[in-house]
């Protein structure tokens, strides 16, 4: 067995998210940047992993393991008949196979393209975030500054100190969310007679019917696969616990998902976009020589 590589073409991609960010206000280039791209619908997702199946049968055959670096297995999938397209591990594998290209692409050929364009044409720092975020109901107020450096940073390009101050913004963001939308995000220890809020994984277990209600179940599902579920980045595992390398906030799927949380805390300012002026952002902030 040896590696092997597939190289894509993203020419056509990044020229159409170059052309997408040609607005002169910033106010404008963000919410674009904001919705680059969107979470794809689970029903697709499964269809489209089980015609792959189907259609190269091998790939589903045997017992799959993933690794850590440390060569430690860390998870594993079973295998199944050849080609059924309706086993549900072989199905899942694919799908994570198939969302690791996705955000790969999204990530090289939008994100990364996007966040360029604008950093290059304009100065950011942490009060064009605040100003944006004091609107935002996903961002609770009194964490509105953490979250103006996370993005901040993020647009910096200092990959490390945004996904590792907004990753667990996530968690909080979610319970606030939940909260305003007049749900119980506490459970009570009788033994202990105490009371402390759930943990996302808790909240994905136990209140899923809710965020689904709240966010619909594609951006649920795409949560899940990007901070949550194995097989996948497992990023919130990986910050909390110290476990990711040097060079892992620069790769795809870190960039998707401090991404992602910037869409969650714009998508609720979608309907209010054109209220929305940033300071001496009229024609442009011209980026500052």
């Amino acid at each position: 067995m040896s590696p092997f590589s597939m190289p894509l073409d993203l020419g056509d991609l990044i020229r159409q998210t170059e052309q997408r960010v040609q607005y002169p206000s910033l106010r404008d280039k963000l919410f674009v940047f904001a919705a680059l791209t969107h979470s794809p619908d689970p029903a697709q997702l499964i269809d489209q992993a089980a015609k792959s199946i189907r259609e190269h049968p091998l790939s589903s055959l045997f017992e799959a393991s993933y690794h850590d670096r440390e060569g430690k297995v860390v998870h594993r999938s079973e295998g199944a008949g050849v080609g059924d397209g309706t086993d549900v591990s072989a199905i899942q594998r694919q799908i994570a196979q198939d969302e690791s290209i996705r955000r790969q692409i999204t990530a090289s050929g939008e994100i990364e393209v996007a966040r360029q364009a604008i950093i290059t044409r304009h100065y950011i720092d942490e009060d064009l975030f605040t100003y944006l975020l004091a609107h935002s109901p996903f961002v609770p107020n009194d964490l509105v500054r953490t979250f103006s450096r996370g993005f901040a940073r993020f647009f910096q390009g200092d990959f490390v100190s945004s996904l590792y101050i907004l990753t667990p913004l996530l968690e909080n963001s979610l319970r606030h969310v939940l909260r305003a939308h007049g749900h119980e995000v506490s459970k009570f220890d009788d033994a202990k007679l105490t009371q402390e809020d759930r943990t996302i994984s808790s909240l994905f277990e136990q209140m899923r019917g809710e965020l689904d209600s709240i966010f619909g179940r594609p951006l649920t599902i795409d949560i899940e696969k990007v901070f949550l579920k194995k097989p996948g980045p497992y990023l919130r595992h990986g910050v909390s616990h110290g476990l990711l390398h040097d060079g892992d906030p620069y790769g795809p799927d870190a960039i998707y998902g401090c991404w992602l949380i910037f869409h969650l805390c714009m998508l609720p300012l979608f309907p209010y976009r054109t209220q929305l002026t940033l300071p001496d952002d009229d024609t442009g902030l011209d980026k500052q020589e």
